[in-house]
């Protein structure tokens, strides 16, 4: 069977458009994660020196780590940062 460029062309579009479609459904979640953390209370102490911040941001930053390996580092700050309820839309 012999596989035209046009036809190549379009199966490479059906990933990408997966994960556009993915990409689109976590930022959804994000959002909601966001509003859901701005319906919490301001912490007592600044988050610096809040140790139950710190827990909190060690558990998440664990969980990624162990359900997405070396990147789940990066991806739970990433999280911390764009659904912290401080941060301005």
């Amino acid at each position: 069977m012999t596989t035209t460029n046009h036809e190549a062309g379009l199966t490479a579009h059906l990933p990408l458009a997966g994960i556009e479609r993915l990409d689109d459904e976590i930022i959804a979640l994000l959002a909601r994660r966001r509003a859901m953390a701005q319906e919490l209370p301001p912490p007592a102490h600044s988050r610096a020196a809040d140790p139950d911040f710190a827990q909190t941001v060690r558990g998440i930053t664990d969980r990624y780590r162990q359900e997405l390996g070396g990147a789940g580092e990066l991806v739970a700050r990433a999280v911390m940062v764009l659904c912290d309820p401080s941060r301005e839309s």
